[in-house]
């Protein structure tokens, strides 16, 4: 897209980390390298397809508000474990199976997801893949009042690629995010969640 959530990000690094970026709309791309520019971010923009083979390096973490829908080309979506059987692919299922393809042992991935990606009718290929991959680590469901209808809620799936010196990940969090508002309950919400990151990197 135009970069919004890429740049939330990376000025919490305050210019302590880079990035890529993947997009195939010229035109968005375009908006998203102007502001790259006048907010001085140091990212790659790379016009393309995202789901075929990248031009970069492995990361340490992807991070994504996932496009949901069906990919067009089949062609394309048979070089995936989560290709559909039959008929066209869900694009965000092969979205997160390609992100976690360039992300580093240990690192992670984090992506803006439906709720009930793990949980709909359905949902068995993508749960199957996280759980085969030892690549989930937690679940947190943004607040109901961020949506008008509660159909359209979105949670953010953390996953993580296993390091090379763990043969068992640690246990997977699942948590609700307190309302924007109450200051004093998110303070606590993330505290928890830093201590549970920490615990599982130590473990």
């Amino acid at each position: 897209g135009t970069g919004n959530l890429l740049f939330t990000v990376l000025n919490q690094f305050e210019g302590k980390a880079s990035a890529s970026a993947v997009e195939i709309d010229d035109v968005l791309i375009q908006i998203a390298a102007a502001t790259a520019n006048l907010l001085q971010l140091p990212v790659s923009f790379y016009l393309q397809d995202a789901l075929r083979p990248l031009p970069i390096d492995l990361v340490d973490a992807v991070i994504s508000d996932l496009p949901v829908g069906y990919y067009p080309d089949d062609e394309v979506a048979m070089d995936y474990e989560l290709m559909a059987s039959e008929g066209h692919a869900f694009s965000h299922y092969l979205y997160i199976e390609q992100s976690m393809r360039y992300v580093k042992p240990g690192g992670y991935g984090f992506f803006v997801v439906p709720s009930k990606l793990l949980t709909a009718d359905g949902a068995e290929p993508i749960l199957s893949f996280v759980k085969e991959h030892q690549l989930l680590r937690g679940m947190f469901e943004l607040p109901a009042s961020l949506f008008k209808d509660q159909r359209f809620a979105k949670s953010i799936l953390l996953l993580q690629q296993p390091p090379t010196d763990r043969i068992v990940m640690p246990e997977v969090l699942l948590a609700k995010i307190p309302e924007l508002g109450n200051a004093l309950a998110l303070q606590n919400f993330f505290g928890k969640v830093s201590l549970w990151m920490e615990e599982g990197e130590s473990d």
